[in-house]
């Protein structure tokens, strides 16, 4: 009997110090309903991809991100550190694999959006993509931006160069249609309007007889 008593005065410690958490069993089959990659931003032209990793997740007891990565969608090729940097023309999308904690699982409904925006998200890429016990998220194609706006700089690598003069002839020759960002850049005389004044300037300025 005495056995018995200390016994149950014993169990009856252990659960008065121990947390009742412990006994509780691990949380299971708990759905995300929203992934958000946050801090996505178009890259810069000239930069490499090392460089242009700009989204992260903030790490939780649901998901995290195992690496991010760029896609060449004009190319058709994934990018490394080794390959030649963001070109101006070119579109680009960011992607990120994210990893799946144990016990959640991605809901029907669940959202995948980048800063905060789901049409931010590739609508023709399969959404989630399953791999290994984790989901791949890939934006939108989006194009590279100037690290600076540079008058003359019609294409948009950061210098004046004589491609750009030879741009922005064809421009005043009709034979290309520069977009609204382009005119502003190749319109270095101010006139309002892309001529061969302009392409002019832009060649001198490229040969490093003029500044702009």
């Amino acid at each position: 009997m005495k056995k018995f008593l200390s016994v149950l005065l014993v169990s009856a410690l252990v659960f008065a110090l121990v947390p009742a958490s412990v006994f509780a069993s691990a949380p299971k089959d708990i759905a995300i309903h929203e992934i958000n990659v946050e801090g996505f931003v178009p890259p810069v032209v000239g930069s490499t991809p090392e460089f242009s990793y700009n989204i992260y997740i903030e790490e939780n007891d649901a998901y995290f991100m195992l690496y991010p990565y760029w896609h060449d969608n004009t190319g058709g090729t994934d990018m490394t550190t080794e390959q030649t940097p963001f070109e101006a023309g070119n579109m680009y999308s960011v992607g990120c694999v994210i990893v799946i904690e144990d016990g959640y699982y991605i809901a029907e409904d669940c959202v995948f959006s980048f800063n905060g925006d789901p049409n931010l998200v590739d609508p023709d890429y399969p959404q989630p993509y399953y791999l290994g016990g984790c989901i791949v998220l890939q934006s939108t194609p989006v194009a590279p931006v100037s690290s600076a706006a540079v008058p003359g700089d019609a294409d948009g690598d950061g210098e004046v160069t004589v491609t750009d003069a030879l741009m922005v002839l064809r421009a005043a020759l009709e034979l290309v249609e520069l977009t609204d960002e382009q005119t502003e850049l190749a319109d270095v005389n101010g006139d309002g309007s892309v001529t061969l004044s302009d392409a002019l300037l832009i060649l001198r300025a490229a040969l490093g007889l003029i500044e702009l």
